[in-house]
C-alpha cells in the first residue's frame, strides 16, 4: 500500500503520525512508507529534532538543579565552600544560556505574519486535491507546517520559525513551493468535515479554500509534479 501513496502526501502527514492523532491505519501507511523513502525519513527526523533536544537539555538543566540543592545543605560560610557553591551555580548558568541560545535559533515557535506571505495558484488535481503555491517574500527560511483545525471547520495551516531567523538558502526549505492538500483524508484522520482551509493562525489568516469554491484545474505541469 505505501509505495502507491506520494511522497507528498507521506509529508502532509507525517506531523499528524508525530504528534500520534492519525488512525491506526495511516500509522501503517506512513510507518511502511517511511522505510523504503530516506527522503520522508529525513523529514520525520526533522520533525523531532524540533522537540526532543530541548526536552532532554531541559531535563538535564533539572538534575543539575536538584544536586546543587542537596550539595547547599552542607555548606558553611567558608571561603572554599562559597567558591565551590560559585563554580556549580556558574555551571548551571551556562548550562541555562546554552538551552537558551539553541531555542532561539532552533525551536520553531514563532508564527510568520501574513504580511509576508503571498498564496498564489490554487488549483484543484485530478485527485480532488488542493494543490497552492506559498511564497514568502521577506528573505528567511522556513522549515515547518503545523496543521491544526477548529471546532467550526476551519483548517489552518501554519508556518512556524525559531525567535532567530536565519536567511533563506535556494531550494531548502518550505519558503517557496507548491503544496497540496487532501481533504479526504484529512477530514477521515481527524474525523471533522473541513469547511474552509487558512494560511496562517486564526488572527491572522489567508483563506485558500472554502466548501463550494469553484477551483480551476491544475496544469498538466503542476499535475505532473504531484504525481511523478
Amino acid at each position: 500500500m505505501s509505495n502507491k501513496v506520494s511522497c507528498e502526501i507521506i509529508k502532509d502527514m507525517l506531523p499528524l503520525y508525530y504528534d500520534d492523532v492519525c488512525s491506526d491505519e495511516s500509522k501503517r501507511m506512513v510507518e511502511e512508507h517511511l522505510v523504503g523513502c530516506p527522503n520522508c525519513k529525513n523529514e520525520l527526523d526533522r520533525l523531532k529534532a524540533d522537540f526532543i533536544l530541548p526536552k532532554e537539555e531541559i531535563e538535564t538543566i533539572r538534575s543539575d538543579s536538584n544536586v546543587i540543592k542537596n550539595i547547599s545543605s552542607f555548606w558553611n560560610q567558608s571561603k572554599i565552600k562559597s567558591f565551590m557553591k560559585g563554580m556549580i551555580i556558574s555551571a548551571l548558568l551556562f548550562s541555562v544560556i546554552n538551552l537558551g541560545y539553541f531555542g532561539l535559533f532552533n525551536w520553531q515557535i514563532i508564527s510568520v505574519s501574513t504580511d509576508e506571505v503571498e498564496i498564489k495558484n490554487v488549483s484543484q488535481l485530478a485527485d480532488s486535491k488542493i494543490v497552492y503555491y506559498a511564497e514568502t517574500n521577506d528573505g528567511y527560511s522556513l522549515n515547518r507546517l503545523n496543521y491544526d483545525m477548529d471546532k467550526e471547520g476551519s483548517f489552518y495551516i501554519t508556518p512556524l520559525r525559531p525567535i532567530i531567523k536565519r536567511e533563506a538558502q535556494l531550494h531548502n526549505g518550505f519558503e517557496n513551493r507548491y503544496y497540496s492538500i487532501d481533504i479526504k483524508y484529512q477530514e477521515k484522520a481527524r474525523g471533522k468535515v473541513i469547511k474552509r482551509i487558512y494560511y496562517g493562525t486564526p488572527k491572522d489568516k489567508i483563506l485558500i479554500w472554502e466548501k463550494g469554491m469553484d477551483l480551476p484545474k491544475a496544469s498538466e505541469e503542476i499535475e505532473n509534479m504531484f504525481h511523478e
